[in-house]
């Protein structure tokens, strides 16, 4: 309805289709130059359950500073906690964006989402395919898989390329220690993913 780019972060891998030609990818220090060139451009922001960490905002003072913020999430703790909101929204993002999405009409930012596009071709994700590289087997796996398996990480970098490499077509499908980054979380999980969706 607002014809706009999605970006995402860790732990909402799979809240918005990957292959979509809106998305463009993950934000912040891990993220893609579209998502953060995107979100520093914007002239408004619309957040949904962020918790606005360091590694997604860098400099606070800095973050989507000529945008308005809008900013849903069910936890008012996380309200202005990192990033100071223009319109804080205190509820279930599902229950929220209902009732917005009444009260909208179609928009075109057919200009805003060629900008983005552009930026996209212009700086897309770095992998050798000749040379054996981690990105290069996610990718691969990726393609095997057509993004329907569920893909567990534990932390560290490997944690990064499975977020930025594969792209997810549903929710829960990236199981990962993202908010305390608990070394050793993989083996466990993947025994937990396996045991509660045996058909993946």
């Amino acid at each position: 309805l607002i014809d706009a780019p999605v970006c995402d972060t860790l732990m909402a891998k799979g809240g918005f289709n990957g292959k979509s030609f809106r998305y463009t990818g993950m934000i912040g220090m891990h993220g893609t130059k579209a998502s953060n060139l995107g979100v520093s451009q914007c002239d408004l922001l619309i957040a949904l359950g962020a918790r606005f960490s360091d590694r997604v905002i860098g400099n606070p003072k800095r973050f989507a500073e000529g945008a308005k913020v809008i900013h849903i999430d069910v936890d008012a703790a996380e309200i202005n906690k990192n990033v100071i909101v223009d319109f804080p929204v205190v509820g279930d993002a599902k229950k929220v964006l209902s009732r917005l999405i009444s009260e909208l009409n179609k928009q075109n930012h057919s200009e805003w989402m060629k900008q983005i596009e552009d930026a996209k071709k212009r700086y897309p994700k770095m992998m050798e395919p000749e040379i054996l590289s981690c990105p290069y087997v996610i990718d691969r796996v990726f393609e095997k898989t057509q993004g329907n398996a569920i893909m567990v990480t534990d932390v560290g970098q490997h944690q990064m390329w499975t977020a930025q490499y594969y792209f997810y077509n549903e929710p829960y499908q990236l199981i990962t220690s993202g908010g305390l980054g608990t070394m050793g979380y993989g083996l466990g999980a993947a025994v937990g993913a396996k045991g509660g969706r045996p058909d993946k």
